[in-house]
């Protein structure tokens, strides 16, 4: 049994996508991090970082936090089938190399992005919006030229590499940003993700 400690969040959805596709047993709780839940000592003992998500492998006595970790640690002992991770070498580094690209890159700045937009214009920061904005740009253009050979998913099979990019694309798409919806093959490959029944099983979880 997996003990899930995540929020509505694109990294918390990350872990509920995975468990939901590997079919693992397990149970979310969710924390209220506007009422500063992860800030709680009982959270803290979990994770000194104060973050979500966090697991705690009950059978096996093992308490995991960062999403990337999460997922390489089901992936390594909860995916018999080998749903998000794959067996063979080639496709396997490619998974774990764009679940860290993901980590270092399309997350944080679309992260810091966002923020920026949410404050009122008054107290935006231009520079920023506009250094977040371009990264993020490029970003989405080296998605673009990974799936420009017609590739499926990123590491050619479904992985841990594109449950690391759904959760931060999702809102992206359904707000219909121009820099993503010109670039068809990346639209594609996220309707292609989405299309997955582990997805809406994963967003119906509360």
């Amino acid at each position: 049994m997996i003990n899930l400690h995540t929020a509505s969040t694109p990294n918390g959805r990350k872990i509920l996508i995975a468990l939901e596709e590997i079919d693992a047993p397990f149970k979310a709780t969710f924390l209220n991090l506007g009422a500063g839940d992860q800030f709680v000592d009982g959270f803290l003992q979990l994770n000194p970082n104060n973050k979500i998500p966090v697991i705690e492998d009950i059978d096996n006595g093992v308490v995991l936090w960062e999403s990337g970790a999460i997922l390489l640690y089901l992936g390594e002992n909860y995916d018999p089938h080998n749903r998000i991770l794959p067996t063979t070498m080639n496709n396997r580094w490619e998974a774990i190399q764009y679940a860290f690209f993901q980590t270092g890159g399309l997350g944080p700045n679309l992260g810091r992005l966002a923020t920026q937009l949410e404050r009122l214009d008054a107290d935006r920061n231009g520079e920023m919006v506009s250094i977040f904005s371009t990264e993020v740009d490029r970003l989405l253009g080296v998605l673009d030229r990974i799936l420009a050979d017609g590739r499926d998913y990123l590491a050619k099979e479904f992985s841990i590499a594109d449950i690391m990019h759904y959760p931060w694309l999702r809102p992206v798409i359904e707000l219909k940003a121009p820099q993503l919806m010109s670039r068809t093959r990346v639209v594609e490959w996220i309707q292609k993700i989405a299309a997955r029944p582990s997805i809406e099983r994963a967003y119906h979880v509360q």
